[in-house]
């Protein structure tokens, strides 16, 4: 994501930190080399001579909260003398709070997967925790990394708005855990990295509030297997119905005050739990507050999908909806058509969208999603991604739009 001056407005900050809160990622010294370890000092042993913790490589997130807590200390580690941690002490503003890395991408590493790995233990998290890669076509960054400045001097010395930033993720995955309290677990979580990639992000954090500790990390690069072909009316999504304390999903909560995106045991139309969006009321810009899961582009060119999911709404005063969206080169990002939009009060209904794929798909996006800010209340349950057919288009369903990061 653009890196962030402290100084930053409110409404700026909403817009940035929209889907997550991914923030500042860290400077690495040469492009990755596939085929090698691409993490400089995964294991967080150097540190920094001019910083009394900071382990060399590294960059956290900003987000000037006093109850946020980065460390780097050889209390409790996995291996070596030293181990990084993460602490909140409020979840007041839902924000992502992260250890993360930059790594600049060659064209001998499109192909590949990358896998990011690290050693993480839980010490009374209440929350979400979190591993992910991310593989984006990022100009600016790739150029700062280079001439060693940040994202929005980059853009200034290459001529570029930053409305016009054309910024692109074209691979994503992320691993979500909620374990309250464990011994050092390895996770990992993995994503493509497709012809066009400039970069790549890895980050580590947390969502909520306990603490976090991660070591030996790493990044490396897997030959990439045939992708096949979904079958037709196979649901795409992983938990579906948000059984598992929705862990499957990515979750998008702007920072206003309050904001919920949580399940509830209470209500669900099947199973035995949905996904509820409250208290998202207390916000100055409008943005997007929901749950979606990313999918391989690839596998779905030149086919017909159908996103539906099923809402219940108490007295919201603002619109829900489903979207699909698909990043590639060529389109950049393009979105499925208007479709229903629901508000007020009412009991379970269903939403429904399909979008022919273009050809030029790398990633996917199926997304289950209310415009904030709204008062009101918001389940969804039953949700549903499938290939329907083949493609009724030939060119995109809709008109490129400007890509941001979630």
């Amino acid at each position: 994501m653009r890196p962030m001056s402290r100084s930053m407005s409110l409404a700026a900050l909403c817009l940035a930190l929209f889907a997550a809160a991914f923030l500042t990622p860290a400077a690495s010294a040469a492009p990755a080399r596939a085929g090698k370890a691409l993490l400089p000092n995964g294991d967080f042993e150097r540190g920094l001579s001019t910083h009394p913790w900071m382990p060399s490589s590294w960059d956290t997130s900003m987000a000037d909260l006093p109850t946020v807590f980065f460390g780097r200390d050889s209390f409790l580690v996995h291996s070596g003398k030293w181990a990084v941690n993460v602490a909140n002490m409020s979840a007041a503003f839902p924000m992502a709070h992260n250890w993360s890395q930059t790594i600049l991408v060659t064209p001998d590493m499109w192909g590949k997967t990358a896998v990011f790995k690290a050693w993480t233990r839980s010490n009374g998290l209440e929350g979400r925790a979190y591993l992910v890669v991310q593989a984006y076509s990022d100009t600016a960054t790739k150029m700062g990394r280079i001439w060693g400045v940040d994202h929005d001097e980059a853009l200034r010395r290459l001529n570029i708005h930053k409305i016009d930033d054309p910024l692109l993720d074209l691979g994503w995955k992320r691993t979500t855990f909620d374990d309250p309290l464990t011994e050092w677990v390895e996770r990992e979580a993995r994503t493509v990295v497709p012809p066009g990639t400039n970069v790549l992000f890895v980050r580590c954090g947390l969502l909520g509030t306990g603490q976090v500790l991660f070591d030996d990390a790493s990044l490396t690069l897997e030959n990439t297997p045939a992708s096949p072909k979904p079958a037709k009316g196979e649901n795409l999504f992983l938990e579906p119905g948000f059984e598992n304390r929705a862990l499957a999903w990515d979750i998008a909560i702007p920072p206003y005050e309050g904001a919920k995106v949580e399940t509830d045991s209470t209500v669900a139309r099947s199973g035995r739990s949905s996904l509820l969006i409250r208290d998202f009321f207390d916000g100055l810009v409008e943005t997007r507050i929901g749950a979606g899961q990313p999918f391989n582009g690839r596998a779905l060119r030149g086919q017909r999908v159908r996103l539906s999911g099923y809402f219940k709404g108490d007295s919201l005063q603002g619109s829900c909806f489903v979207k699909v969206y698909s990043h590639g080169m060529r389109t950049h990002v393009t979105q499925s058509p208007g479709a229903e939009l629901l508000s007020g009060t009412w009991d379970w209904k269903e939403l429904a969208i399909e979008f022919d794929i273009p050809e030029d798909s790398e990633l996917v996006w199926a997304n289950l999603i209310a415009l904030a800010p709204a008062s009101g209340r918001l389940w969804i349950d039953d949700a549903r991604f499938e290939v329907v057919g083949t493609s009724k288009t030939v060119a995109p369903a809709a008109a490129p739009m400007k890509a941001g990061k979630k």
